[in-house]
């Protein structure tokens, strides 16, 4: 693959993989907390059935696809790629997410975009655009509006430690996309996820594995179990088999700001739910993620 089709913003299918993988990602957000909250698991094991989950279906995967060599010299960016993107990013962002409430964990998320374009400059020495900069904007101030008028008035404590876990992660996440962006763009989805899935996968296992040790496997419900078949398998293997497609053909900052779409799919899931009421404030904030979603996306300036 070319340096040119790499980073081709006018590739509609991959625009089209990270609106998708959004979407399934905004809605893990509603059954993650589910789970944390009513289902009887934790944090850290949540991230357990996460990530080593998802390692083994990528390595099922891989025997019904054709598979690419790593490079010896690359398994070291892998598994850097997995500590960051996956063990850090995803399992900060879980456990972040069982101290505070997912309002504070989806504004925060919005973040991510903004640490990816500094990142960006940085290390990949991208260059930033007034229109680059204005969607990137725009997106922050309609997901940041989208949310507050959605819940204004939620009352339910926070736990600090949260926020932080998940801003870390989010920190974690950009430096995943930019750092490592080549070796990224260098394999297939199935190659590279099963190796960074499985790096992550030894990263975690010290800290969880006493946790997995005491789940209450007969006291787990369908509904719950469900939601985790939800997390692992569609939120997790299907949605990261769309993003590292993506991210072969899209530069990081436009990756990134996808992020934006999350917040709007939550907030749709909770009217669907009846759980919040359409206003005249969704539109405009809808308008703003996805006006800047454009501005960021546009080929050239």
């Amino acid at each position: 693959m070319t340096t040119e089709n790499a980073t081709n913003h006018k590739d509609w299918r991959a625009h089209g993989a990270m609106l998708l993988a959004m979407v399934l990602f905004g809605l893990m957000a509603t059954f993650s907390k589910d789970v944390l909250t009513h289902g009887g698991i934790t944090g850290p094991q949540l991230v357990a059935f996460r990530v080593i989950g998802a390692a083994l279906l990528f390595w099922l995967g891989s025997l019904v696809v054709p598979q690419q060599r790593i490079e010896r010299r690359d398994f070291l960016k892998i598994a850097g790629a997995g500590f960051f993107g996956f063990a850090l990013a995803q399992g900060g962002y879980i456990v972040g997410l069982s101290f505070t409430s997912p309002i504070n964990a989806t504004i925060e998320l919005t973040t991510m975009p903004i640490f990816t374009l500094i990142l960006s400059s940085i290390l990949l020495h991208e260059r930033i655009t007034p229109r680059r900069a204005l969607g990137i904007i725009m997106g922050f101030m309609g997901a940041i509006l989208l949310i507050t008028r959605t819940t204004a008035g939620d009352g339910k404590p926070t736990d600090i430690r949260g926020d932080i876990l998940i801003l870390i992660s989010q920190v974690g996440y950009a430096f995943y996309l930019t750092h490592y962006s080549k070796v990224i763009r260098k394999y297939d989805a199935f190659t590279f996820n099963k190796w960074t899935f499985t790096f992550a996968s030894l990263f975690i296992l010290p800290f969880t594995l006493p946790h997995i040790l005491q789940i209450n496997w007969p006291g787990l419900s369908v509904k719950t179990l469900s939601e985790i078949v939800y997390i692992v398998a569609g939120a997790t293997f299907f949605t990261f088999l769309l993003v590292v497609y993506a991210q072969r053909r899209l530069m990081p900052t436009t990756v990134s700001v996808y992020n934006y779409v999350q917040p709007f799919v939550a907030v749709v899931a909770s009217m669907a739910m009846g759980l919040a009421a359409p206003q005249w404030m969704h539109a405009v904030a809808a308008a703003l993620i996805f006006t800047g979603v454009w501005l960021v996306t546009r080929y050239r300036d």
